[in-house]
């Protein structure tokens, strides 16, 4: 997302900088924390400047579509991820174990790693 790992900043920070000052807008976030102009995101997505006001402002109404969510991501050099995030696990759910047994060779005991 950005030009180099000095200018790498974590999830948590954007969320914290959408709090104070996009008032829920991605778009504007990003763009903001780019320094990109409105003007030049208009260029990249091949749209009006007056079409990117239009768009953050959609976004803040929750009444963007995911193409066009699509189209400014990649036009910030970004990747638009859309997705569902349990807000709580079921206590009654059981959890699943994956064992990795793929250092083991037949013969071998359990638990053992192979040497040779």
């Amino acid at each position: 997302m950005f030009e180099d790992q000095s200018d790498r900043v974590s999830l948590r920070d954007l969320v914290q900088t959408q709090r104070a000052g996009a008032g829920g807008s991605w778009i504007r976030t990003v763009r903001r924390n780019k320094q990109v102009q409105g003007k030049e995101l208009a260029r990249k997505m091949h749209v009006s400047p007056a079409r990117v006001s239009v768009l953050e402002k959609d976004e803040q109404r929750g009444a963007v579509t995911l193409r066009m969510m699509q189209k400014a991501a990649a036009a910030l050099d970004c990747t638009f991820v859309y997705a569902f995030v349990p807000n709580r696990v079921p206590t009654d759910a059981k959890p699943r174990v994956r064992l990795d047994c793929s250092y083991m060779e037949s013969g071998d005991e359990v638990g053992r790693p192979h040497r040779k």
